[in-house]
């Protein structure tokens, strides 16, 4: 018995927006919890504050890439003892830590409105599954609402919220869930083979991997998606393949 296609699920960074430049939110950061000792009147030698960063910023991805999830208030947490703050110091620090991303300069991926305007209109059920590194979900949707695309998705899975990194099965199932969808019905968008195209493949869904902005190549041999995607205007088109499939499977 044929499954007809209800969701579609898509990765955040490099797929729906991106950065300004690789370094924004490293920048932004470091400038909020400058600027959060000042308010405090607490000095911190610039190297020290330096070290702190890259240090949490290399905690974050050794816990990422091992698929261990490191929440972004650990990080903050991690980053105030390096510079021994305490009491009110150590609270403004951990906030302008956990804030920085609000104010970064991100980007909307190419042609992504007209694409999820597209897909709304089939009366799909969309969905974001997404690592986010220190910056959580309720500032992302934050984002996604100030450029008028919050309405388009009805389903979250934020790594920050479910406690839980791409590949895991739990992710992407917490967003189905949302979505009122089964693996078999619904489709993940995203650049990473790793995480994103592995991970869904492995719970059961269909995969596409979104190259505009950044290309996988999978030098490290991980698997390729069901379809790969130049920009977002083919992913209409793509969509209504996967769920012709879905209906007349071969």
């Amino acid at each position: 018995m044929t499954q007809p296609l209800k969701a579609v699920t898509f990765d955040f960074w490099n797929t729906i927006a991106c950065a300004r430049s690789g370094t924004a939110m490293v920048k932004a950061r470091h400038e909020a919890v400058v600027a959060a000792c000042d308010a405090c009147e607490v000095e911190v030698e610039a190297e020290l504050l330096a070290r702190a960063l890259e240090e949490v910023t290399a905690s974050y991805e050794q816990s990422w890439s091992a698929g261990t999830h490191f929440h972004p208030s650990e990080g903050a947490a991690m980053l105030a003892g390096a510079l021994g703050l305490e009491g009110a110091a150590r609270e403004m620090v951990v906030a302008a830590f956990l804030a920085a991303g609000r104010g970064a300069k991100l980007e909307l991926s190419p042609d992504i409105r007209p694409c999820l305007e597209a897909l709304s209109e089939r009366e799909l059920g969309l969905g974001i599954v997404c690592d986010v590194g220190f910056t959580g979900g309720e500032l992302l949707r934050d984002f996604l609402d100030r450029e008028g695309l919050l309405g388009h998705f009805s389903g979250w899975a934020f790594s920050d919220e479910v406690g839980h990194y791409k590949p895991s099965p739990r992710i992407f199932e917490a967003a189905l869930d949302a979505l009122g969808a089964r693996p078999g019905e619904a489709v993940h968008v995203g650049d990473l083979r790793r995480t994103d195209i592995a991970g869904a493949s492995a719970v059961g869904m269909s995969t596409v991997r979104y190259r505009g902005l950044h290309d996988d190549r999978g030098e490290g041999g991980e698997e390729e998606a069901d379809f790969v995607v130049s920009s977002h205007r083919e992913l209409p088109d793509v969509i209504q393949r996967i769920a012709g499939d879905m209906q007349h499977p071969h």
